[in-house]
């Protein structure tokens, strides 16, 4: 049962779009594709219209893209903005970018020169969680509610704002508990079936989603656990929203039962205040303070801090980084993590440089094989050693 619904779950992901949206579609209501975690999903969802994650899931080169953007942006990027220039993504009634880096705010300027998209949003976002800082996030909301509501020709006030934070949370409800279950001694799902629900949550209106995730956690209970003995994988860095790219790691015999990834674990949220006198200041904060990107250049000891708590949460043996080539900010968080570890020796650590849309490599393979092996070498040493005392 848990793999009917599992195999439904990767069909609702394979490409950009699937059919709950297309029957959202065609009941007349509009679809608004973002970038990135910082643009929060209750503000687009209070003006009626399905907020929809971008991702370039079924492009098959990057040519497109390639032919405006750097060849020094990443193929994130530039494979989105293949599918965006060549017509996929219209059936987009708009699109909210933003600063979040500079290849997502390159790619702005390309969807309004090079797509028919008609309404076109942009969220200038702070380089710090700072207070001093968060009165101009929360002015950035109120001009991409205002423009929403303008170009849509609706009002969303509090009760619709106060609405669309019921859904999310219920959505955020169910990814817990679906993130709890894969945190078990013997986890009830993998790491790569985890992240393709995480992707479906934000790919689909939350109502079905909801209904998605109470069949496959109430299917879940009655799966055998997965064997972990080989290792227990934590994995952080920038957008991941391949799960064959943890099947990959997986194969070789460890599960990833935890992660800080910005289609994963990074996306849940602690719970907003369904009755926040101001839900707009609620939802800002929420976001802006929450569990932040390496774009914030400051936050690094709360990042770290997050990563450490996780690990110790799910009893990790040692943490997956991944970033994909060019990307400035994961790379200089690499940097910091890699510093803090030489400095106490928290976890070992593995670091994979990746492209976006390919499938890994024997070499990725053989690399997770050397480092699982490491990770056994040094249990077994810590076994003999507190068995000699």
């Amino acid at each position: 049962m848990a793999e009917e619904i599992l195999r439904e779950v990767n069909g609702l992901i394979r490409g950009i779009s699937n059919r709950h949206v297309d029957e959202w579609k065609s009941s007349g209501k509009p679809v608004v594709g973002y970038f990135c975690h910082y643009v929060p999903r209750e503000v687009i969802m209070a003006t009626g219209a399905l907020p929809l994650r971008l991702r370039g899931a079924g492009s098959e080169d990057s040519s497109s893209g390639d032919a405006y953007l750097s060849s020094r942006l990443c193929t994130f990027a530039r494979h989105v903005m293949s599918l965006a220039i060549d017509g996929h993504y219209d059936f987009l009634d708009g699109e909210v970018s933003s600063n979040s880096c500079d290849h997502v705010r390159r790619s702005a300027d390309v969807f309004r020169k090079k797509t028919g998209i008609q309404f076109h949003g942009f969220l200038s976002i702070p380089r710090n969680p700072r207070e001093s800082l968060y009165g101009y996030y929360l002015e950035e909301l109120k001009k991409l509610l205002s423009g929403l509501e303008e170009h849509f020709g609706v009002k969303a006030g509090e009760d619709e704002l106060r609405e669309a934070i019921r859904q999310i949370n219920a959505n955020r409800d169910r990814l817990r508990t679906i993130n709890e279950m894969r945190a078990e001694e013997k986890p009830k799902l993998s790491g790569a079936e985890a992240l393709s629900i995480h992707i479906a949550s934000q790919v689909m209106p939350p109502e079905a989603f909801q209904d998605l995730a109470d069949r496959l956690i109430e299917a879940l209970k009655e799966r055998p656990g997965i064997d972990t003995s080989r290792g227990r994988l934590v994995m952080v860095g920038a957008e991941l929203d391949e799960p064959e790219y943890i099947e990959a790691i997986e194969s070789q015999g460890a599960l990833v039962v935890g992660d800080l990834l910005c289609f994963g674990g990074r996306s849940v949220l602690a719970p907003l205040d369904e009755n926040a006198a101001d839900p707009l200041d609620e939802i800002g904060r929420s976001y802006f303070f929450s569990a932040s990107c390496a774009r914030m250049i400051g936050d690094f000891p709360k990042r770290w801090d997050e990563l450490t708590e996780l690990y110790s949460k799910v009893r990790g043996d040692g943490v997956v980084f991944e970033r994909i080539i060019f990307c400035d900010p994961w790379g200089a968080d690499l940097h910091n993590i890699m510093h803090r570890i030489e400095k106490e020796n928290t976890f070992p650590l593995l670091s994979l440089t990746r492209e976006y849309n390919i499938v890994p490599t024997g070499q990725v393979k053989t690399r997770v094989q050397a480092f699982l092996e490491k990770i056994e070498i040094a249990k077994a040493q810590k076994a003999a050693a507190g068995g000699e005392r």
